[in-house]
């Protein structure tokens, strides 16, 4: 159910992609704004204002700006004991960008609670590849011997990546791809992940929920003044990096 409404929802695309101002969410849920458009330029802009595409109606994409944000700062991500044995035997092994359409397939595979199908539609997809040939998204994976069973993806705003979708057909292997994926982008210089919103899965990753405003603060100095991270591809190795 959609919340009450607080302003006015804005569409862009009727004057340029001006982004809107992320204080000005249409209700309690975040939502802000509606496009036609879902490009990755369009999307750079919105998210150096925090704003995000959470999924696409009948061709519009819905643009959202929550008053709580989960971040994971990548030095303090959490492994916890549960997770030890499978770093410790060193039978799976971490890549970085070497299946990232493969990933994005498997991510939008994943059956969704309370949702009839995927918000990664194709209008999504070829968006993120797009952005993934220009060297803005990421993918990370893991492998059991020549197996994809687990990996996550998101995209690079300045010095914050961002956590779009993750998936896994071996328990906890979500988790490995996560872990990984903050010890990597830790040693790139990337201080915190934006997960966008909060879940019990992330908060068990080391997670913190913070208010929109001290959010903006982050992103102010963390993506809007700072270029964009370059991650190359990484071979299968084993974690901890």
């Amino acid at each position: 159910m959609v919340g009450r409404s607080i302003n006015p929802l804005h569409f862009i695309g009727q004057d340029g992609w001006t982004v809107p101002d992320p204080d000005t969410a249409a209700n309690s849920e975040g939502l802000i704004a509606l496009s036609w458009d879902l490009a990755p330029e369009l999307y750079d802009r919105c998210y150096h204002k925090g704003i995000f595409p959470w999924f696409e109606q009948e061709g519009v994409v819905f643009w959202f700006s929550p008053e709580v944000r989960s971040i994971t700062p990548t030095a303090e991500v959490k492994v916890a004991k549960s997770m030890r044995p499978y770093l410790n035997k060193k039978h799976w092994r971490f890549s970085v960008n070497t299946v990232f359409e493969k990933v994005i397939e498997k991510c939008s595979e994943v059956p969704r609670p309370g949702q009839a199908g995927t918000w990664i539609s194709e209008k999504f997809q070829t968006n993120f590849l797009h952005m993934h040939q220009l060297g803005m998204a990421h993918s990370f994976e893991v492998w059991e011997d020549d197996e994809l069973i687990g990996g996550t993806f998101g995209v690079m705003t300045g010095g914050v990546f961002v956590g779009e979708s993750m998936f896994h057909t071996r328990t906890n292997a979500s988790k490995f791809a996560y872990i990984g994926m903050c010890q990597h982008l830790s040693r790139n210089g990337v201080e915190f992940v934006d997960n966008q919103l909060p879940t019990e899965h992330l908060d068990s990753l080391g997670a913190w929920n913070i208010e929109r405003d001290e959010f903006l603060e982050l992103l102010e100095v963390h993506s809007e003044s700072r270029e964009r991270v370059i991650l190359e591809a990484l071979p299968r190795t084993t974690l901890p990096l």
